[in-house]
């Protein structure tokens, strides 16, 4: 295929430009967190704002895996969610199934090394809380007042707010709302 020059020109100054770019940096891809059951997980997320990217489920083979599951389970199923405004990062949502992976936490009603903490931005905790109170979340407090370090611009004191729940799973949850 015979090419013409300006063509040529484009794809040499294309090939130039991908090679000087920088490697991708290393970041988080998403969190990917262990759960019982995806549609019940699924349903509580969407109430934060994701949506489902991807959902497949897939048999397991046990034998020579290496992830350290507590069980031999034989099927999977991975459900990535991502926030709809793009801004809100991904979620994966792994069911592992037959057998279900037992409690891997010592005391799940408390926190500790090794645990993780999920925290989400949301533009009203007061309407975020109604909404986890609709669909029965656990939640540990309702929506406290918080004076934040920062201060506008001139000078006043900028007040925020923070709430804490769970999610189906007993993850802990914190939605902080911005100081304003």
């Amino acid at each position: 295929m015979k090419r013409s020059l300006p063509t040529l020109i484009a794809l040499v100054l294309c090939a130039l430009m991908d090679a000087a770019r920088p490697a991708a940096a290393d970041g988080l891809l998403r969190a990917a967190l262990i759960v019982s059951d995806a549609e019940r997980s699924v349903a509580f997320y969407r109430v934060l704002g994701f949506e489902i990217e991807m959902d497949q489920a897939n048999p397991r083979q046990p034998e020579g895996n290496f992830f350290p599951l507590n069980v031999p389970a034989t099927a999977v199923r991975l459900v990535i969610m991502a926030h709809r405004d793009e801004v809100g990062g991904k979620i994966g949502l792994v069911e592992f199934a037959s057998p279900t992976p037992t409690e891997a936490r010592r005391d799940p009603t408390t926190v500790g090394i090794g645990d993780v903490v999920l925290v989400f931005d949301t533009a009203d905790a007061d309407a975020s809380h109604a909404d986890l109170q609709a669909i029965n979340a656990q939640i540990l407090e309702p929506p406290q007042t918080y004076r934040s370090k920062k201060t506008a611009a001139d000078g006043r004191a900028l007040f925020g707010k923070v709430f804490h729940a769970r999610d189906p799973d007993g993850y802990l949850i914190e939605l902080l709302q911005a100081p304003r």
